[in-house]
């Protein structure tokens, strides 16, 4: 447990005149401060329970389970140790030259996405020796800025480790003040919608254009920064975005409800194109209707009917099954000429998590086997390839549409599917009666199976139509963001697994001498003890996400259910962790 530990007092002897048998005061305990890696005890919330009834473990899981957790820890700081080295204060380490590189501003990208990765793993004097760097960092930058990454890296990474680190660094909201007095002027467009880059020297951007993705993705950030600051400024900014977005229609370039297309134009405040898009440039939009409504516990309904608007049009138009494989697609469509790619990307993986918390949170029992479908295309896109590692984009072309009543069927259930008409003993499966509202998606809950033997079934042989388009890994942590939310939802051990699997290959195919890299191409195998065909195949790049997601989300997949639980905090899509809270909202909402 993550409890400072008990003091005994000690055992008081009292002593009489009359020299009576001593008398024993029974040991006290001293107060217990919780860790706030566990969250607040005395928050209930009012929505469903998220995280699964996780029953006590065995000794010997325990045992195994820490020591991969151990493990992650030791390969992040192995990662960070190089970072520090070599390009302390810079945003990213080159793995292979060791030389550092600064494509966000020059502000120390890794190490402030770090902290709260820090903190997590409880690496407290690593993260006491950045605090003197936070101070010097300057915003007023003569270069073109990324609002979106600015926000969900800097901004999230700031306010996380402020509530992380219990709030007694005060440099760290302060920062995250200044960066958000910096931004604002990029959000003073007439549709309200933030540019894409902006010069906070020059104070203007370089040109009208954004994405639905980082125009949906600022509302968990500043939301939370009105919160710890009092300002209601930066949560008002947030809502008149998710309010514009709610109210455009077909003469905005919206041509299906809740499916949003990428492109933006700031000025005009409509869509410059109709490609909706749940991976790249679309993504992390959907994701956060959903978490809004689970920061805010449900007290805003706008943002739980905006979730079920894009993820119903989504399943209706968008959803693909593979016929014999328990895998689906979620590709790009176009939504003018109702035509869906065959692409996906690795993006489009942190879907399943989103839609597992989303299945629980509002009664969605469909969404929980398509989150499982989903997860299970991501997870074989790592282990039929050479290296175990995905690569950035595949094609199926050879699919139909999600239907519920035949996916991941065999042909003896599909032909009883099919034969009710012909056999009174069947029933027709359209008239058998779904769930009612009162009822919980949630199955009765079950004594949890711990296994240090846990066997993994064999993988299929890949569909004819499988090919890959774009075969790096780049280190990406949407498939083990799902694979961890998955497992704290359901229990099943199979998805701790596969992320060990991922572990294994990362720390096999991307490990160099200072630090990790991304990988060229996932189906180039080296021949063992070749180290010359090893380094060729990787590249000379390791983004900040390694540190902030991939490795958190594979240490919490090992950590105990209690540690950053799912029912405590809300992670912004970056990985960064905010506590949930009884929070008043009525300063951002006042009119």
């Amino acid at each position: 447990m993550l409890t400072t530990p008990t003091k005994e007092i000690p055992v008081a002897v009292v002593a009489t005149e009359k020299k009576k048998a001593p008398v024993y005061t029974a040991p006290t305990k001293a107060p217990v401060k919780q860790s706030i890696l566990l969250g607040f005890g005395g928050f209930l919330s009012k929505l469903p329970q998220i995280q699964h009834n996780f029953s006590p473990e065995p000794r010997e899981y325990t045992i195994q389970r820490e020591a991969r957790r151990n493990a992650v820890k030791t390969s992040f700081i192995h990662g960070w140790t190089g970072y520090k080295t070599y390009a302390m204060g810079h945003d990213e380490l080159k793995p292979l030259t060791n030389r550092p590189s600064d494509p966000f501003g020059g502000w120390g990208a890794t190490m402030i996405d770090s902290l709260s990765t820090l903190l997590i793993m409880e690496l407290n004097d690593e993260y006491a020796r950045i605090m003197p760097r936070i101070s010097k960092i300057n915003f007023k930058v003569d270069e073109d800025i990324s609002v979106f990454e600015s926000i969900i890296r800097y901004l999230g990474g700031f306010m996380s480790a402020y509530e992380l680190g219990e709030r007694k660094q005060d440099s760290l909201l302060q920062k995250a003040e200044k960066l958000a007095i910096e931004l604002l002027p990029a959000f003073d467009t007439p549709s309200g919608l933030p540019h894409h880059l902006w010069n906070p020297v020059q104070n203007k951007p370089n040109n009208r254009e954004t994405l639905i993705a980082e125009v949906g993705t600022v509302q968990l950030e500043f939301m939370m920064l009105s919160q710890l600051t009092g300002n209601p400024i930066y949560g008002q900014k947030a809502q008149a975005i998710t309010d514009f977005l709610d109210n455009m229609g077909y003469e905005h370039g919206l041509y299906i409800k809740g499916l949003y297309p990428t492109a933006m134009d700031t000025h005009q405040g409509r869509f410059k194109n109709a490609i909706s898009s749940f991976g790249a440039m679309g993504d992390s939009a959907f994701e956060y209707f959903l978490k809004e409504y689970i920061l805010m516990d449900g007290r805003v309904p706008q943002y739980a009917r905006m979730y079920i608007q894009s993820i119903n049009s989504m399943k209706k138009h968008m959803l693909r099954q593979v016929p014999g494989y328990d895998l689906l697609l979620l590709p790009p469509y176009d939504t003018q000429h109702m035509q869906h790619r065959n692409s996906m990307d690795h993006l489009t993986c942190f879907v399943p998590g989103m839609l597992a918390m989303g299945s629980v949170t509002l009664n969605e029992p469909e969404d929980m086997e398509i989150a499982k479908g989903l997860l299970e295309t991501c997870v074989f896109m790592y282990r039929t390839t050479e290296t175990g590692l995905s690569p950035e984009t595949w094609s199926i072309p050879k699919t139909v549409p999600y239907n519920p009543l035949t996916y991941n069927k065999t042909k003896t259930q599909l032909a009883k599917l099919r034969d009710w008409w012909y056999n009174d003993e069947l029933i027709n499966p359209l008239l058998v009666q779904p769930k009612n509202g009162s009822e919980t998606v949630r199955e009765e809950t079950k004594e949890t199976e711990y296994s240090t033997k846990y066997q993994l079934p064999p993988v299929k042989q890949r569909p004819d139509s499988l090919y890959f388009g774009d075969k790096r890994y780049l280190l990406r942590p949407e498939t083990v963001e799902s694979l961890f939310i998955m497992y704290r939802i359901t229990g099943d051990q199979k998805y701790q697994e596969y992320g060990w699997e991922i572990y294994e290959s990362i720390e096999k195919w991307c490990k160099t001498k200072s630090a990790y890299a991304s990988i060229r191409n996932v189906e180039r195998k080296r021949e063992d003890g070749d180290e010359e065909d090893e380094e060729f195949n990787q590249i000379d790049s390791m983004e900040t996400f390694l540190f902030a997601e991939t490795f958190k989300y594979l240490y919490l997949l090992f950590s105990p259910p209690d540690v950053i639980s799912l029912d405590k905090f809300i992670f912004n899509t970056e990985a960064h962790p905010f506590l949930r809270k009884q929070w008043n909202w009525d300063r951002i909402f006042k009119k």
